[in-house]
């Protein structure tokens, strides 16, 4: 008995008297795809790629900015900018105070304010030696303002290390290329 559902053999391409396919071609945009069903139109891209490329794009530029505003930022303070322990030493050189002031007449007494002013011009500083002397002389400054009357003689501990301090800062800033001049006469 014959089968009615004989089992065909698959033909090659390539086999004489086989179903020939062509090759796939590029089609531009708007033609008929046969095999569609719909002449002229393309599928819809995906939903999700048409937001994430402008997020992404801006994303990059955003960080790209962050990095040029931080190298800019880092150039400047770097470079640029003047050191604030440094400028203190110019100032010092010329006869002023630390902070920019014009030196008083003799008067020891620091307010608060001026001792946190010339504070952090030093605090300030990137260079470690100008700091540490700096802020160390400041200190001792203020601590020897803040001595009651009558108990001056107390101060006598902290003279020693004004002048250690003292030297310091002059060899910090002279390491800078500043020379400040003591005034001994």
């Amino acid at each position: 008995m014959t089968e009615p559902y004989q089992a065909q053999q698959p033909q090659s391409p390539y086999q004489p008297g086989g179903p020939v396919h062509p090759p796939q071609q590029y089609q531009p945009i708007g033609q008929q795809d046969p095999g569609s069903g719909q002449p002229g139109h393309l599928p819809p891209p995906p939903a999700g790629a048409s937001r994430r490329k402008p997020l992404l794009l801006a994303g990059v530029a955003f960080v790209a900015l962050l990095m040029l505003v931080a190298a800019g930022f880092t150039v400047y303070e770097g470079f640029i900018k003047e050191d604030s322990g440094l400028a203190a030493c110019k100032r010092l050189a010329e006869g002023k105070s630390p902070d920019g002031s014009v030196k008083g007449s003799g008067d020891l007494k620091l307010t608060e304010a001026e001792y946190r002013q010339t504070r952090e011009v030093f605090e300030d500083s990137r260079y470690e030696d100008i700091r540490k002397h700096g802020t160390t002389l400041i200190d001792i400054a203020w601590r020897i303002s803040q001595l009651p009357k009558g108990q001056e003689s107390d101060a006598f501990g902290l003279l020693t290390a004004a002048g250690t301090a003292s030297t310091g800062l002059q060899t910090a800033c002279a390491d800078q290329g500043v020379i400040i001049k003591t005034n001994v006469e």
